[in-house]
């Protein structure tokens, strides 16, 4: 099944701040956590994680 475009990108900021709630973490392990829990459906690049993290980070 694939996940449309639009579902990921809506989805990435709920599942970023999700998965920095349990703790700190970086970069590439939110990346293979998303991998981990979603059961490989969703793959993140950091060209998908970086621009999300910035826009929190600059949000406060």
């Amino acid at each position: 099944m694939t996940i449309p475009k639009e579902l990921v990108a809506a989805s990435a900021t709920p599942i970023i701040l999700a998965i920095l709630r349990q703790g700190d973490s970086y970069g590439y392990a939110i990346i293979r956590k998303v991998r981990e829990v979603s059961q490989d459906r969703l793959t993140w690049t950091d060209g998908m994680l970086y621009p999300v993290h910035h826009r929190l980070e600059a949000a406060g």
